[in-house]
């Protein structure tokens, strides 16, 4: 039983625990597992880790549903974690025991949904075929009134796991657009060409408040903000701009350093500036309104930017950069593993606080009831094994959450950084092997056919005799002077008469029994 909290309440499947949460127990599974271990031995007077019987049935323990989501839909994790917890008050009240974790490692997001078969008020909570269908249909309605239609099988029941997993194909369409924006902007000079150049792959994107995006073939907006920080527009200017700022070394200067990675780009991008003057290069501009030069390509932007990088991190070779990115990843996993320790302690010092409200709460009302005992109860065992005792020990727990949160902003930034590095190294290296294997060029230059077409237009066009057009003369006007008023009265010729107009033109997952 505590392996199956111990998997739910993963920092890798849940962003660092970040989408976990938890009701009348600890969001960790060390505590989460005595916290309902205390409330079912309180209520059956039978041990949590009975031995197994040697006839018959175990006894049920823990409940363990799954509540999955269609890529389709485009669920946010933020937004699956909500309907977790409302599914949850909906379907099971206030006094359950119970863990949720949101799972965002799988192209589909879900809910894990631990409960204790007892709840803080003595009242137990039956699994059966009838509970399920009530269960399922709390399910389905909290989806609904959250815009989102239930996944169903062809007995209108709640599609299973595995089931879900078979039927999905491709990645999410959350995926293809951050590769798609993680692309754009190191080609492109502003958000403002970087969302052009989005519309015109098919992408639509809404502004407002929450700027969104919809994918080609995609059904629903995805909020940018959802896609994380580093795909607001804020954030991907600030990417473009840090990109500007690596550096701007002059590439007639990047023989001079000698380094083979630099003569290596530096060649390409004179290769390419030659081929777009000659005319055998595809067009790919950054702004269409400006002539098709050099500094109008996107390809050589790109290389252009690739190889400020390299200068300013006097990178000589391929295998620095293999080497700067397994040094960026480790420090990046470092970085991942300390969020996810700390936040991991955030969750113990809100369940304290919590805890210790409740003993605040609690401990002095003269008439309580039996869910209030049971709260008290748990509250003093909870704060009695972590040392918690008084006002003091609580302002103590406060400031260690202030410290927790400052450091966790200060290790985001720093990932950002780690993030923005990482990938500028693996396009580089995707870069450089594409050179390596002599297509690069190739692959940008023109085809045989469209050479040929742009030949014969060239010829025609120089075949053909140029005529001067005359201009064409203005209407003749016919003068009059007014003899009352003495001016000049200009007289036309009759309107022609009017021509007509023309028309415009959830799953149940498993039961817990015995040991774990």
């Amino acid at each position: 039983m505590k392996q199956r909290l111990q998997y739910i309440l993963n920092p890798e499947k849940t962003d660092g625990l970040f989408y976990c949460n938890s009701h009348n127990c600890f969001t960790n599974a060390e505590d989460a597992y005595l916290n309902m271990k205390f409330i079912y031995e309180n209520f059956t007077h039978h041990k949590f880790e009975e031995p197994l019987p040697e006839k018959g049935k175990r006894r049920v323990k823990l409940l363990h549903y799954v509540q999955s989501f269609s890529p389709d839909d485009n669920v946010t994790p933020e937004l699956a974690h909500r309907m977790g917890c409302a599914f949850i008050r909906k379907a099971f009240g206030d006094n359950v025991q119970v863990v949720i974790a949101t799972h965002i490692d799988k192209a589909h997001i879900h809910n894990h949904i631990i409960l204790n078969v007892y709840g803080i008020d003595g009242h137990k909570y039956n699994d059966n075929q009838a509970t399920l269908a009530e269960i399922r249909e709390h399910s389905d309605r909290v989806c609904r009134a959250f815009g989102i239609q239930p996944i169903m099988n062809n007995k209108h029941q709640g599609v299973s796991y595995k089931e879900w997993d078979a039927q999905r194909k491709g990645t999410s369409w959350k995926e293809q657009t951050k590769r798609e924006i993680d692309t754009l902007v190191l080609c492109c000079k502003n958000f403002d060409e970087l969302a052009a150049t989005l519309e015109e792959r098919g992408y639509r994107i809404k502004y407002g408040g929450l700027t969104s995006i919809l994918a080609p073939g995609a059904k629903r907006f995805t909020r940018l903000k959802t896609l994380g920080d580093d795909y607001t527009i804020d954030g991907i200017k600030s990417r473009i701009e840090w990109r500007d700022d690596l550096g701007n070394a002059s590439r007639d200067d990047s023989y001079n350093k000698g380094g083979t990675l630099t003569i290596c780009f530096a060649g390409i991008i004179a290769e390419l500036a030659k081929r777009i003057v000659d005319g055998t290069k595809k067009e790919n501009k950054r702004e269409e309104k400006l002539p098709y030069l050099p500094h109008n390509d996107r390809d050589i932007h790109q290389l252009g930017a690739q190889l400020a990088l390299i200068n300013r991190l006097n990178i000589h070779s391929i295998g620095e950069v293999e080497a700067k990115i397994e040094e960026t990843q480790a420090a990046y996993d470092s970085i991942v593993k300390e969020i996810n320790a700390i936040t991991q302690e955030q969750h113990r010092l809100d369940d304290l606080l919590i805890q210790y409200n409740n003993l605040r709460e609690l401990e002095d009302k003269p008439r309580k009831t039996l869910t209030e005992k049971m709260k008290l109860s748990l509250a003093q065992k909870s704060l009695a094994r972590h040392g918690i005792s008084s006002p003091e020990d609580a302002r103590q727990l406060e400031l260690q959450k202030q410290e927790c949160d400052d450091r966790i902003s200060e290790l985001k930034r720093e990932m950002e950084i780690k993030t923005n590095l990482l990938s500028a190294f693996k396009e580089i290296s995707d870069t450089y092997n594409g050179i390596s294997k002599g297509d690069y060029i190739t692959n940008l230059m023109k085809s045989k056919q469209e050479l040929e077409a742009q030949r014969r237009a060239s010829a025609q066009e120089r075949a053909e005799p140029k005529h001067d057009t005359p201009a064409p003369k203005p209407p003749v006007q016919h003068t009059a002077l007014n003899p009352e008023k003495q001016e000049s009265v200009t007289e036309r010729s009759e309107p022609k008469q009017d021509e007509p107009a023309q028309k415009p033109t959830v799953q149940h997952k498993s039961r817990s029994r015995g040991r774990g």
